[in-house]
Parts: structure tokens; C-alpha cells; sequence
């Protein structure tokens, strides 16, 4: 039988690659499989580039995290091409940090400007961001401050970085970002198409999974208001209700209003640079994996765009995850053939995602 192997990461778990190398060593001794590692543009973002462009060399430098630590962040640099990758989840990312030590009303993206800036001065001239899996939720504002945007109250005084200064902005002054980025290409890669804005906005649908109450989400959202009121005075550019502005906390909202970045779909653009539709049309089984399966999964993400060609081609899914939400799967004409879950296996939550492994050799030796 012909597998294609085509997951996302189990975030806290397992990355998509060490997710391949299990499947791989399990199922390769009784059938043929082709791996993809999936990235939509969240966790994963780099690993993905780098299967398909092997040459592509992995840089590092400092940066800051959500809370303002400094840490050693790679990125990927194509020197022939003059192109540069980052991943956004591993600069301000939500990582393995316990809901306790969040703090999503001041956590900041500053570090993804400060990593935008050395690609740059490493010769880039175009630059990929992967968004999604962030612990801040600050709309770009913090990446916008770290390449030279002035952010001020009514005072006149500067802001500091995070989502809560916001709601006292007054004043966007983008003159010297715009001289630090002349000439640069910035392609936002997004991984959810929700809006900045509106029901499902980036504060109401993610803002809970960075550990905001509800009252922090209305501020959040009233945040993002006027970020996005100020950008448009400066810039004339109305992002509130763009599709997939909500990615990685709203960055891709600044990335698009402060640096006129083109957005993109993440599983869209991953469909075409893996050529997902040649290889599921060949294969007579497709798995595919994510940590959770729950409606976040069908508004963009990497594995529904397999389940969606899975469908157009009549081939047949399984999908493992660590936790489900069987909400998202009611009456949902994308939902899997198959189903495994690994805490079904697992005595817990944490069992399952520490031994994510085991689990997943026990559901793959039945294939």
C-alpha cells in the first residue's frame, strides 16, 4: 500500500519531522511511504522550508522572546536567492509554558522585528515569516516598534511594548521602519483565516489559548481596535476585516498595515510548494496528525487542506491527534475516515503528550 505521511506537529509533543521518522520506521516494512512535514506557517514553519530546499543554511541570532528574555533564534537564509525564512513560533512562541506564566496583555512580538532586521542585514531582500503559535497577541506591534515605528499617547509620549499600551495609542509614526525595510519583499505566511476583527476575531478565537480571561479579551480586542484605526490614518490601509489577519496573535496584521507584507494562506502555499495534490493522488492511504483537532483545525490550518483533497480525490484519512474535540467533527463534510487519539491510550493529557511516541508506534503497527 502506498502511505502518504503528511503531518503537522504535536505542539508540546512532537515536532512533524520526529512525527515522520516514528511512522516511517513502523510502516516502511510493509509499505511504501512519502513523507511532507507540515507547516501552515506556525510551529514547524523552518523544518518545512528546509525539506524543501535543503541548501538552505540555518542562521541564529539574539533575539527577544514573548516576555522580553533574550534567546539564540534561528532562521533560514538562501544566500543565491536572497531569501530569508522565519518562524515566528520560535521567537515569541507559546511553547511548553504553563498557563500561569502567561501574560497575553503584555507579551510583545518585538523579538520577530529584531530577527527581521539581521535577515536582512545578512542580504535578504525577501523574507518569508511563518505566523502562528505565539504567546503574544499584540497586532505587530511590538515586531513594528523593533524596525523603527514610533508608537505615542495623546502626550506624546512613547508606549511600551504589549497589547494593553495599545489601547492609549494616539499616534503611529512608521518614517523610519519604512527607510530600515526600503527595497525588502516581506511574504506573511498565515496559518488561520480569521480576521483581525469581528466574531471570530484574533482576541476572541486565540486570545483563551494564551491565557486570556474573558475580560482580557475585550481589551485585547479593543487593543486591536486601535491598532488598527492608527494604521489605517497612517498608511491608508484597512486591515480589521482581511482574511487571515488573526494569524499569530494579529503579527499579520502589522506585518500588512505597517509593512504592506502580502498575506498568504498557509495551507494553500504548502499544498503548491510540496505538490500535496500529485502525491495524494497517488497514494491509496493519507495520514495526517495535529496536537488537537478541534474547529481551529478547519479555519486554515495544514491538515485540513489535506482532509480537503483527500476528499476531492475519494482517498482515505487518518488522522491522529493527541486530544479531540468532537464538536468540530459534527456534520463537517472534511471530517477524517479514521480517527485515533492518543489520549484514549494515555492514562492523561500529560501521559499522552509525553509519550506521544509509544502511542503512536501502538496505533501505526495495526496498519
Amino acid at each position: 500500500m502506498k502511505i502518504l505521511l503528511a503531518p503537522n506537529s504535536l505542539k508540546g509533543s512532537l515536532s512533524a519531522i520526529d512525527f515522520v521518522k516514528i511512522a516511517t520506521s513502523v510502516l516502511s516494512k510493509k509499505h511504501h511511504t512519502r513523507s511532507v512535514c507540515l507547516s501552515d506557517g506556525g510551529d514547524g514553519f523552518l523544518d518545512f522550508f528546509k525539506t524543501l530546499y535543503p541548501q538552505a543554511q540555518r542562521k541564529y541570532c539574539s533575539a527577544r522572546n514573548a516576555f522580553f528574555q533574550s534567546q539564540r533564534v534561528p532562521f533560514l537564509f538562501l544566500p543565491k536567492q536572497k531569501i530569508a525564512v522565519l518562524e515566528t513560533a520560535k521567537i515569541c512562541g507559546l511553547g511548553n509554558l504553563p498557563k500561569t506564566q502567561l501574560d497575553v496583555l503584555n507579551a510583545s512580538s518585538y523579538g520577530v522585528g529584531e530577527v527581521l532586521l539581521q535577515a536582512v542585514k545578512a542580504g535578504a531582500k525577501t523574507v518569508y515569516i511563518g505566523l502562528g503559535g505565539v504567546a503574544c497577541s499584540d497586532g505587530g506591534a511590538g515586531l513594528a516598534q523593533a524596525c523603527g515605528a514610533i508608537l505615542t499617547n495623546h502626550k506624546g509620549k512613547l508606549l511600551t511594548t504589549g497589547a494593553k499600551p495599545l489601547l492609549n495609542l494616539h499616534h503611529l509614526d512608521l518614517a523610519i521602519l519604512e527607510k530600515n525595510l526600503q527595497g525588502i519583499k516581506i511574504i506573511a505566511v498565515a496559518d488561520v483565516t480569521n480576521p483581525l476583527l469581528g466574531p471570530r476575531s484574533s482576541a476572541k478565537v486565540f486570545g483563551p489559548q494564551k491565557g486570556a480571561s474573558p475580560a482580557q479579551v475585550k481589551k485585547l480586542d479593543n487593543a486591536m481596535a486601535v491598532w488598527a484605526r492608527a494604521i489605517q490614518q497612517t498608511t491608508g490601509r484597512k486591515i480589521s476585516n482581511q482574511p487571515g489577519t488573526a494569524a499569530a496573535g494579529a503579527i499579520a496584521a502589522g506585518l500588512v498595515g505597517c509593512f504592506g507584507a502580502k498575506l498568504i494562506s498557509g495551507s494553500e502555499f504548502l499544498t503548491q510548494k510540496a505538490q500535496l495534490e500529485k502525491w495524494i493522488k497517488q497514494a491509496d492511504l493519507i495520514i495526517t496528525a495535529e496536537g488537537k483537532l478541534d474547529r481551529q483545525t478547519f479555519y486554515g490550518k495544514a491538515p485540513s487542506a489535506i482532509l480537503k483533497l483527500a476528499k476531492t480525490y475519494q482517498k482515505p484519512t487518518l488522522f491522529i491527534c493527541g486530544q479531540l474535540d468532537e464538536k468540530c467533527l459534527k456534520k463537517n463534510p472534511l471530517a477524517p475516515t479514521y480517527l485515533a487519539v492518543l489520549t484514549d491510550f494515555a492514562t492523561s493529557t500529560d501521559d499522552a503528550k509525553k509519550h506521544a511516541a509509544n502511542y503512536i508506534r501502538c496505533v501505526l503497527k495495526n496498519i
